[in-house]
């Protein structure tokens, strides 16, 4: 079975759009032959991501990523799947056939340049740099198979996890795990604002982390659910005795604001002690900044973005040993236009994920 799918090529049918925004239609066509280092995934969920809405819409500089940029016909969306292996390219050895699997975001680099030897695959460097699931002219997960080139960002998953729960995790979860994982440690106070999809999972791994979290979001509209995550202190931001109360607390702040418009973050510097960290993650807002104010509490400004393989891995096994995954509402794949309608007008605050 295997071998027969290795050489030859597979009538994939997905949902794609036509023209930017235009609704997902169904749409066939032959996916070539699996290359050696390649895989192949019968798709059973696949998370909703809001880089599937902007590459859908071609919206700024995500228009030069879709598959019209790439001279297709078509862009085909999905980069959070989970699925069962159903083929392999004969140089794969870590996956077989009928183990399960996920795939995020990245779906190749060059492994050799100095970047990926060090573990930052997506910063890989070498050639046209990240291969992406579905950007680039990729056909994506919103499919019954996906197939990638290089199936070292197929990742077995564990038993433990649950399929539906964890294909948000492949690239959101991932997402906000990395600087977590790398720029805080135990009994670290830290803050994430903005509480939708990539906030809520963050609370979730901080508190897990051992850190003190603190929750904010411009009202107590979501302070049950945040408490209910694992934060353990609230603020909401609109409030200036809030604010004040929570001056100077925070060791780390970590940013999931989703929007284009430019928000202030002066006020939000001033909940961080001396030398404390503001990370930036996802489609973040512009931003400014006093640098000259900060040089006297000597504050930091990163940013991060997905993760390496590493970190992939590290996340799946850390999510299994404590039962973690996100809360996701699951809608069948020939819904999918009206799950982004319902996506946009959720603003976010709901994770879908689409099943076969």
């Amino acid at each position: 079975m295997a071998a027969m799918a290795e050489a030859g090529t597979r009538t994939i049918n997905a949902y794609a759009a036509k023209a930017p925004g235009a609704p997902l239609e169904p749409y066939t066509f032959e996916a070539p032959p699996l290359p050696a280092t390649g895989v192949e995934v019968k798709v059973t969920h696949c998370g909703l991501c809001g880089s599937d809405v902007h590459l859908w819409r071609a919206d700024g500089d995500y228009k030069d990523f879709t598959g019209w940029a790439a001279g297709q016909k078509v862009q085909i969306c999905g980069h959070e799947a989970v699925g069962e292996v159903t083929a392999v390219g004969s140089a794969v050895t870590h996956l077989k056939v009928g183990q399960r699997c996920g795939v995020g975001w990245q779906c190749g680099s060059c492994h050799s340049c100095e970047y990926c030897l060090r573990g930052d695959e997506q910063l890989c460097q070498a050639g046209n740099g990240v291969d992406c699931t579905c950007a680039g002219g990729n056909a994506g997960a919103f499919a019954d198979y996906l197939r990638i080139k290089d199936a070292g960002f197929a990742f077995a998953l564990p038993d433990a996890l649950d399929a539906a729960a964890t294909a948000p995790l492949l690239c959101g979860g991932q997402t906000v795990w990395t600087p977590l994982r790398q720029q805080t440690k135990a009994g670290d106070r830290v803050g994430v604002l903005g509480l939708s999809g990539l906030g809520t999972m963050a609370i979730t791994f901080a508190s897990k982390l051992g850190c003190e979290v603190t929750a904010l979001s411009s009202s107590d509209s979501k302070k049950r659910a945040a408490l209910d995550l694992g934060a353990t202190k609230f603020v909401a931001h609109a409030d200036e005795a809030q604010m004040a109360a929570a001056a100077c607390s925070l060791d780390f702040i970590l940013v999931t604001l989703a929007t284009q418009q430019k928000v202030d973050f002066t006020k939000f510097f001033t909940l961080l002690r001396p030398r404390g960290t503001m990370c930036f993650v996802g489609m973040c807002p512009p931003i400014s900044a006093d640098v000259f104010t900060m040089g006297f509490t000597m504050h930091n400004i990163t940013t991060s973005n997905t993760g390496g393989r590493k970190e992939m891995v590290e996340m799946l096994e850390f999510c299994a040993r404590n039962k973690i995954g996100a809360r996701v509402v699951e809608r069948p794949l020939a819904k999918v236009n009206e799950v982004l309608a319902e996506l946009e007008s959720s603003k976010g605050a709901q994770r879908f994920v689409l099943t076969a």
